[in-house]
C-alpha cells in the first residue's frame, strides 16, 4: 500500500469490542489526528486490519487502564452515527498507512476545508507500529493530512478521492 506515500502518526482514541476471534479484544480502533489550533483531536478512521493475534490482545492490555466513561468534550467526532464501543484516554499514537484519502461526512479531521460538513478519512488504513517516541500532541495534524495549499487541486478534481495529500514533515 503504497498510494499515500507517507505514513500518519495518528492518536488512539477509541475502541470497537471484538467480534469471532477477536471477541475477548478490542478488534477496531478509533483513531485521530491532532488539530493545534483547536487543541482537539479530530476522527480520521476506524482501523481492524494489520494486527496480529498477539499485537490485538498486546494493544488491548495497555489501552485497558486509560478507558474513560465518555467521549472528551475536544474529541470531534459526530454524536450520530457509529459510536466505539470504549473510549480512551489519549496517550498513545500509532503510525497507520493507508492507500488514499476520501471525503467524509462521519469523519471529522480538517472538517470543512474541502467540502462543507464533511471531514477527510482513510480509505484502507493499516497499522505499521506504536510511536513510543511521539506523545499525542506530537501526531500527524490536520494540516498535514491535507494542506490547504492543495485545495485548488482538489477543485480541478472530478475523482472525491484524495490521493497523495499528505504534507510532508
Amino acid at each position: 500500500m503504497a498510494g499515500v506515500g507517507d505514513s500518519l502518526d495518528l492518536v488512539v482514541v477509541g475502541a470497537f469490542h471484538g467480534r469471532g476471534k477477536r471477541t475477548s479484544q478490542y478488534g477496531a480502533y478509533l483513531l485521530a489526528c491532532y488539530d493545534p489550533e483547536t487543541q482537539e483531536y479530530q476522527t480520521i478512521c476506524k482501523l481492524g486490519t494489520g494486527f496480529s493475534d498477539e499485537i490485538l490482545e498486546s494493544h488491548t492490555n495497555a489501552l485497558k487502564p486509560y478507558v474513560i466513561s465518555a467521549k472528551k468534550s475536544y474529541y470531534a467526532h459526530p454524536a450520530g452515527g457509529e459510536q466505539p464501543s470504549v473510549w480512551f484516554e489519549p496517550k498513545f499514537v500509532w503510525e497507520v498507512l493507508c492507500a488514499d484519502l476520501s471525503l467524509s461526512p462521519r469523519y471529522q479531521a480538517a472538517v470543512g476545508v474541502v467540502s462543507p460538513g464533511k471531514g477527510i478519512s482513510l480509505r484502507f488504513p493499516r497499522f505499521l507500529r506504536v510511536r513510543e517516541d511521539k506523545s499525542p500532541e506530537d501526531a500527524t495534524t490536520s494540516e498535514e493530512v491535507f494542506p490547504q495549499r492543495n485545495f485548488p487541486l482538489l477543485l480541478r478534481s472530478v475523482d472525491v478521492r484524495l490521493p497523495n495529500f499528505i504534507g510532508r514533515r
